[in-house]
């Protein structure tokens, strides 16, 4: 992937459908307060989907190094921006299973938190550096 328009389509892509069928049906099996699917199944589907999303860092990582934050073109900064919020929605998810019991001391678990937290400082920075340069660029869209 050359862009990060490139990346979010591909990202779309990869969350539009994620986890099919078994998805639908936890969703059919859910009718609260009566009827709730199991936890173990839920829980394993949001390890596999932040590890699914974690996979296209390497991308992600390497499109920031060649792309300048302080050059992007309007499409770009869209793309970036979207990408990034879908990153910092997923970094939820490990967030969230570290703090039930049974999963407070899974390395694994851990690994994958402790690679969003750093992925979401070097988002932050790099949309912090974007949004500066939009600012002095467009000095007029501010007040």
């Amino acid at each position: 992937m050359k862009n990060f328009s490139e990346l979010y389509l591909r990202l779309l892509g990869l969350v539009t459908r994620l986890d099919g069928d078994l998805w639908d049906s936890i969703i059919k099996e859910l009718n609260p307060p009566k009827q709730y699917p199991k936890d173990a199944a839920i829980q394993d589907l949001a390890f596999r989907d932040s590890k699914a999303l974690a996979g296209y860092v390497p991308d992600l990582r390497k499109i920031m190094r060649d792309t300048s934050p302080t050059s992007l073109a309007p499409e770009e900064f869209k793309a970036f921006a979207s990408i990034f919020s879908l990153f910092n929605l997923s970094a939820r998810l490990p967030v969230l299973l570290l703090s039930i019991g049974d999963y407070k001391e899974t390395e694994s678990l851990i690994d994958v938190y402790n690679g969003y937290r750093q992925l979401m400082v070097e988002l932050n920075n790099y949309l912090s550096l974007a949004e500066e340069a939009i600012s002095q660029n467009n000095p007029k869209d501010q007040g």
